[in-house]
C-alpha cells in the first residue's frame, strides 16, 4: 500500500479510539520509517515495505487497545526535550511544563550553593528539564555552568527511578541525583538544606481513577496517579514534611489538580507557609501553587 493510502485507511480504524487518529497513524509510520513528518509526506506516494508495513500493523493494533502513543514509540517531548518513557512512568503532560518554567525562574534569584529536589520524579522529567535548561542558560550568559547548583529527584518507585536514569543519560546530565525513598524517609542530609522543592504528586481522587480513559487507567501506573480519597494525601504529607527540610525562605512548588489550588493553598497556611501563588494553565485551571518557608 502507498503511505497516503495507509494514512486514509488506518485513520479512518483508529477513529473510534484515539481523538486524533490521523496525528496517531504519521507519529507511527514515523516511527516505523525513523523518518520525521515533513520526510513522511514528500514520501507520501511511496510505497510501505512489507516488514514495514507488518511492524506498522503491529503497532496500531496496541493502539486500538488504547496503549498510548508515548509508551507505543517509547518516547514523549517535553519542554523541548525528548523523555523516554513506557508504563513504569506517568507520560508527561503539558500542564507540567509550568512548573519547570516556574523553577527555572527561581534559580535566577538564588546565589551560591543551592539545592533543588523534584519529589515524586517519575521519568525525571520536571528535574531534568529544569537542569537542562538551567545549564543552557548559563552557558549562553556566561560560557560556564554553575557548578553550585545541585539537583536531586527522588522516588518511592525503583522501577521509575531506572527510566529517570536512563533519561539523565541520555541527556547528557549524569550530575543529577536520583534517590530511591518514601518521600523525605531517606533525605535525613538534606535537612535544613533545601532551597526548592519542587513535586507532581498523585492527586487523582480514588473514586475517579475508575472513571479515567483507558489511555490512562489501563497503562499508567496507579502508584504515580491516586492521591487518596480526597486526592490531597500526598500533597499533606508533602507540605508537612517538606517544611524541616527547606532552609528559612526556601520554596515549595506543586502542580495541583484542576479543582485542588484552594485545598492546597489552605493546607500550606496552616502549616506556616507565606508569601503563596498561584499560576494558571491555558485551560485556565490554578495548576501551579506555590509558598515559601517563613
Amino acid at each position: 500500500m502507498l503511505i497516503k493510502d495507509i494514512i486514509e485507511k488506518y485513520s479512518n480504524i483508529l477513529s473510534g479510539t484515539s481523538s486524533s487518529p490521523r496525528l496517531d497513524v504519521e507519529i507511527l509510520l514515523c516511527y516505523v520509517l525513523a523518518c520525521d513528518r515533513v520526510k513522511l509526506m514528500i514520501d507520501y506516494g511511496q510505497e510501505l515495505g512489507a516488514q514495514q508495513f507488518s511492524k506498522f500493523d503491529d503497532l496500531v493494533s496496541k493502539r486500538m487497545d488504547h496503549m498510548p502513543i508515548a509508551y507505543i514509540i517509547n518516547r514523549k517531548e517535553f519542554m523541548g526535550l525528548d523523555f523516554y518513557v513506557d508504563e513504569r512512568v506517568l507520560i508527561p503532560r503539558p500542564d507540567t511544563e509550568l512548573i519547570v518554567e516556574d523553577l527555572v525562574e527561581s534559580l535566577a534569584n538564588y546565589r551560591g550553593s543551592t539545592n533543588v529536589l523534584d519529589m515524586c520524579t517519575g521519568s525525571g522529567a520536571i528535574i531534568l528539564s529544569g537542569a537542562s535548561l538551567w545549564k543552557e542558560s548559563e552557558d549562553l550568559a556566561s560560557g560556564q555552568v554553575n557548578r553550585d547548583i545541585n539537583f536531586i529527584g527522588v522516588d518511592i518507585s525503583k522501577e521509575a527511578l531506572e527510566v529517570a536514569r536512563k533519561n539523565r543519560y541520555m541527556l547528557g546530565l549524569e550530575g543529577v541525583k536520583l534517590i530511591e525513598s518514601d518521600l523525605f524517609s531517606q533525605l535525613e542530609d538534606y535537612k535544613g538544606g533545601l532551597d526548592i522543592i519542587v513535586s507532581n504528586p498523585p492527586y487523582i481522587e480514588n473514586a475517579v481513577m475508575d472513571g479515567l480513559q483507558r489511555d490512562v487507567k489501563d497503562y499508567e501506573p496507579r502508584l504515580a496517579l491516586v492521591g487518596g480519597d480526597d486526592g490531597m494525601d500526598f500533597y499533606n504529607r508533602i507540605i508537612e514534611d517538606a517544611y524541616d527540610f527547606l532552609r528559612p525562605g526556601g520554596k515549595l512548588t506543586f502542580e495541583s489538580g484542576h479543582d485542588q489550588a484552594q485545598k492546597i493553598l489552605k493546607k500550606m497556611e496552616q502549616v506556616g507557609y507565606i508569601n503563596a501563588y498561584t499560576k494558571r494553565d491555558i485551560q485556565g485551571f490554578e495548576r501551579l501553587v506555590a509558598a515559601y518557608k517563613y
